[in-house]
């Protein structure tokens, strides 16, 4: 497999970065995944680097050339022979390397260490056929995850429980109300309406979200960002996680109480449909 690291493409076995790199020390930087589909071309590419470049700005991490990413990914595709199915395209920029380690910013004249790969992606249909079981946790991460860092060790941990208690995600909760998932954002339908948090620091402004609130718009389903309290959840008919890898899977319990019907809901699945209809129309 082939890589981009640093103004020049690698094989993944000679690929190397050192070990003064600010994203290995101190997880010192940004990242972000882009869906490919093979009928589509790569989804919302540029709503994901704007985020990018939202995020390295308020790093204050040297800023990245857009063009040359897309350039790239697009190469790597090629290269990796994963233009024919689905595959994710990871991109990261760190604050690059210096020596010695210290906690402050290097000198101005360092180089971002930037990394781009593509692997294969398998969505899970059963999931988002089905509807899926996911945690509810205490969020306890900073107050900045409106920026996609690549410090994730608490969504790490996370994930790992809902891993091992065999569900599909865990969600989070802040003072009593709902943020997101690990690597999720929320949503829930109540009497018709589609509801989930509003854009603030504690949660990252989804590019799925966006498209999910789009498609609320051309569908004439009402929607509302607003605070959702955990105990409100009960009295929810449908719930949903939506994210890049994730698309629109519908949540059917949460820890042990089962949402609505205990399956997917007639507004999840119009939504699925139109997601579908304009995004993967071969799956």
């Amino acid at each position: 497999m082939w890589l981009y690291i640093n103004d020049k493409y690698v094989e993944l076995e000679k690929a190397s970065i050192s070990p003064f790199d600010r994203g290995f020390l101190f997880s010192d930087g940004i990242y972000e995944v882009i869906r490919y589909y093979p009928d589509h071309g790569f989804f919302q590419t540029d709503a994901h680097l704007n985020r990018m470049l939202y995020g390295l700005e308020q790093l204050r991490i040297r800023q990245i050339d857009v063009a040359l990413v897309k350039r790239i990914i697009g190469e790597l595709l090629s290269k990796n022979g994963h233009s024919t199915a689905q595959a994710i395209a990871y991109v990261q920029v760190t604050r690059g390397s210096y020596y010695p380690r210290q906690h402050f910013f290097p000198p101005a004249s360092t180089a971002p260490t930037l990394l781009i790969s593509t692997s294969p992606f398998k969505p899970d249909i059963e999931e988002i056929e089905q509807g899926v079981r996911v945690l509810l946790e205490k969020d306890i991460r900073w107050s900045r995850c409106d920026l996609k860092t690549i410090a994730l060790l608490p969504n790490i941990l996370s994930r790992q429980n809902a891993v091992e208690e065999h569900a599909c995600e865990t969600i989070w909760a802040r003072d009593g109300f709902i943020t997101e998932g690990t690597h999720t954002n929320f949503c829930a339908v109540r009497n018709g309406t589609l509801r989930t948090p509003p854009r603030s620091s504690h949660i990252l402004s989804g590019i799925t979200r966006q498209v999910v609130l789009n498609i609320c718009s051309d569908l004439k389903i009402p929607t509302e960002e607003t605070s959702i309290g955990e105990s409100e959840l009960r009295e929810m008919d449908e719930c949903m996680i939506i994210g890049t890898t994730t698309e629109i899977t519908p949540v059917v319990k949460i820890n042990d109480l089962v949402i609505g019907k205990g399956a997917p809901g007639e507004i999840t699945r119009r939504i699925q449909r139109e997601f579908y209809a304009a995004i993967a129309p071969a799956l």
